[in-house]
């Protein structure tokens, strides 16, 4: 049962059980915007009084980001009272003309926080580097009290139909040439790549056919899951909060590197974040899904570049080396040969290898000459690919099967029929299952010129 109350002060556990500011909240129904407007003309709007001069206007008005900070509280609250938002209040953060703040989110944003606070509506912890946590908010007990008056409800609001779904990802350097060690989105012009307007057009699509469809877990009472983490910088576990209802369904396509020609998969969409073992309880309309599961399809790619077929009962069957247990080895086996195929040097697949394996677990403390022995036994197996490991040839891979599927997505998006991907394998109703695995099977015959998976 969902509990009201709202703390001003939180412990450090407390405020990283967050999530950031998500800036594309949104809502057209009137209900909605009749609620923002009378909190605006009672909290607001004498000390952000709306611009009366011809000049130069900003591109979002106070109003308009109060909105989606309000509306993003709300929902926040609606999943779980004890969640807090994390912001940076930092001038500049926020690129009002970015593609991918579709919103006009600005450093404005920053003063309605502020002066929220000060009328009481919201708690706000300052953030800080030293910490390394940026500022955290989270509703008052009187905007909660203000919440449950209201006739708003979670399904009212939405992720805004503009923003942006295909996405560039890279590392470029600052101002001083300095190289970041993160990724983040770059922004880029439609006339780069002829084929932007046409994957943009099928991905909101798809998001839309999302929008409209009921995907959830079916026992869970409130849409969330709690999974703890490792965090590398704190050095401790931490909480992280997956929604897996109405608004965690948005998906985008990502390219890596500033290249249009790495990566393009789909990410997004809260299957992708939880277990298999937790994949297997999701419902679509209702219906009970079942996964379908294209395993080794990179190895696939791999042969079919050398005009090859995979011949082999199973890729990652191998003689017993470091279990007496065939199906405990075979999953080590299957988690290294990926990391292979995504790691530049033998070095960095190994680590990878032992980044992804749980805590305590025996495979997290293998030495390299072990996993060496492991991965040495699959190359004598697959000689053919063995020039394809280890050596960044993942990204290339990922823009293959990006494409393969953005056929079977888009081919059940025109039909109507919402299913869910997870890079190499597919969510469907359990009805559509011998139709997926076709449509699936024509789509890597298109891309790898006739090539089957056996």
């Amino acid at each position: 049962m969902q509990t009201h109350t709202s703390q001003p002060y939180k412990t450090p556990e407390q405020l990283d059980y967050s999530r950031p500011l998500d800036v594309h909240k949104w809502s057209d129904y009137p209900e909605v915007n009749a609620f923002v407007a009378a909190l605006w003309d009672e909290f607001l709007s004498t000390d952000f009084p709306e611009l009366s001069s011809r000049g130069k206007r900003p591109k979002s008005t106070p109003k308009k980001q109060f909105k989606t900070l309000l509306l993003d509280l709300f929902v926040a609250w609606k999943e779980d009272p004890e969640l807090v938002i994390g912001v940076s209040l930092t001038n500049g953060y926020f690129k009002a003309s970015s593609r991918y703040n579709a919103l006009h989110i600005s450093d404005k944003i920053g003063e309605v926080i502020r002066y929220l606070e000060s009328m009481g509506l919201i708690h706000m912890h300052k953030g800080s580097e030293a910490a390394e946590r940026s500022t955290r908010i989270w509703s008052s007990k009187k905007l909660i009290s203000i919440f449950i008056k209201s006739e708003i409800n979670p399904l009212m609001i939405r992720t805004h139909e503009d923003k942006e779904v295909i996405v560039l990802s890279g590392k470029e350097p600052d101002s001083d040439g300095n190289i970041p060690t993160k990724s983040k989105e770059i922004e880029y012009k439609d006339d780069e790549w002829s084929e932007i307007p046409r994957l943009r057009a099928e991905v909101q699509k798809y998001n839309d056919l999302l929008r409209r469809s009921f995907i959830d877990i079916g026992h869970l009472e409130n849409p969330v899951i709690k999974v703890e983490y490792w965090d590398k910088r704190k050095r401790r576990l931490v909480d992280r909060v997956i929604s897996t209802g109405h608004f965690n369904k948005h998906v985008r396509r990502i390219y890596y590197r500033g290249l249009w020609t790495l990566g393009g998969r789909y990410h997004g969409g809260f299957w992708q974040q939880i277990s298999g073992e937790m994949r297997k309880k999701i419902l679509i309309n209702d219906f009970r899904t079942v996964e379908l599961d294209f395993s080794g399809l990179h190895i696939n790619i791999a042969y079919a570049l050398e005009g090859h077929s995979l011949d082999f009962q199973d890729p990652y069957e191998l003689p017993l080396l470091l279990s007496n247990d065939k199906q405990e080895q075979r999953k080590w086996v299957k988690s290294l040969v990926l990391m292979a195929f995504n790691a530049a040097s033998e070095k960095k697949a190994f680590q990878a290898f032992r980044n992804e394996q749980q805590d305590g677990s025996l495979e997290k403390g293998f030495r390299d000459s072990q996993l060496q022995t492991l991965l040495q036994a699959f190359k004598e197996k697959h000689v053919l690919i063995q020039q394809y490991l280890c050596t960044d040839k993942g990204v290339e891979f990922m823009n293959i099967d990006g494409r393969i599927a953005a056929k079977v997505i888009n081919h059940f998006t025109d039909k109507e029929e919402p299913i869910l991907c997870v890079h190499d394998s597919f969510i469907c109703r359990e009805q559509f299952k011998d139709e997926l695995t076709e449509v699936m099977n024509n789509a890597i015959r298109e891309e790898l010129q006739d090539y089957q998976i056996r």
